[in-house]
């Protein structure tokens, strides 16, 4: 059985590696360097798709590699804050919903960098409030709509989208073939010269409900436990276990939810709220980190073709 004394001995106990310990950012200066880096790999990698953002963005990252201290400085994330501003905007009709909330973060940042606060209290308080209100909207929203919880939303995803095909071709025994088709149904569904054709019904099966109404009921009762642990005051068991809670959240979603920027912005913002008595923790966020990426190859695909 877990003794949560040792966990806790562990998890608080100075780092033999150098390298590891920085990772840690038990000193404010380490914990700054490693919360900009990965917020950095985030617009990089899955910034604002938008020719405005990226030719000036890459101006910016030249600029970084050759003076890194640009990192903590606060005009250049007020700049970076201005051209992901100006891409959202001119993109708003097609952003993704994480795309605002990275752009409160990268604000955040340039709030933090640019005032003489406590850096790592003013991120942590940051984090804990855009995490906090990403839960309860997303409670609400699902509370709220008309075929969330009944597993209605999901089994009409788990047939439509290619992203979650081959979950469901897993699962269920379903073959592939039926996700194509229902693909093509909804494609043509979807077309105005083809309104006055004879409508068709999409596949399904019982075997997807009951998986649509696992993947609805489990997300929804982590978001909720996730919302409710961010507002107490907790012990120090307390605070692994919610950190431990939103790890599971995060490994079994961004799995087959291939929404990797929404993930790695998660993964900040779990690591900025871990205390430093248990810093040890955020090698942990930093090991999810580098698993969304390794999510970011389509290995479902490798155990069920989908055409």
């Amino acid at each position: 059985m877990l003794n949560p004394d040792a966990i806790y001995q562990r998890l608080s106990t100075t780092l033999k590696s150098p390298l590891l310990e920085k990772l840690c950012g038990r000193e404010q200066q380490d914990f700054l360097a490693v919360v900009g880096a990965l917020t950095l790999g985030i617009l990089i990698f899955h910034g604002f798709p938008h020719v405005y953002f990226a030719i000036p963005f890459q101006l910016l990252v030249i600029s970084y590699l050759v003076w890194p201290a640009l990192l903590r400085q606060g005009p250049f994330w007020f700049v970076v804050f201005l051209f992901s501003t100006a891409a959202l905007w001119l993109n708003w009709t097609h952003a993704d919903n994480h795309k605002y909330l990275l752009c409160y973060w990268v604000f955040s940042l340039f709030l933090a960098f640019d005032n003489g606060l406590d850096r790592p209290a003013f991120l942590r308080r940051c984090a804990r409030y855009l995490l906090f209100f990403t839960m309860v909207m997303a409670v609400v929203q699902k509370t709220f709509s008309p075929d969330y919880l009944s597993g209605d939303f999901f089994e009409f995803i788990l047939m439509t989208d290619s992203r979650f095909s081959a979950l469901g071709s897993l699962v269920t025994g379903m073959e592939a073939e039926l996700f194509s088709e229902n693909r093509q149904l909804y494609v043509r569904a979807l077309d105005p010269l083809l309104a006055d054709q004879a409508t068709a019904t999409l596949h399904s099966s019982e075997a997807l409900h009951r998986l649509a109404l696992i993947i609805t009921w489990v997300n929804y009762i982590d978001q909720i436990a996730i919302a409710i642990m961010l507002l107490l005051p907790l012990s120090r068991r307390g605070e692994i276990f919610k950190h431990l809670l939103l790890m599971a959240f995060i490994i079994p979603v961004y799995a087959v939810a291939p929404v990797i920027g929404f993930g790695w912005l998660i993964i900040i913002w779990g690591y900025c709220l871990v205390p430093n008595e248990v810093a040890g923790l955020r090698l942990g966020y930093l090991g999810l980190f580098l698993l969304l990426c390794v999510y970011e190859f389509p290995w479902l695909s490798l155990l069920v073709y989908s055409p």
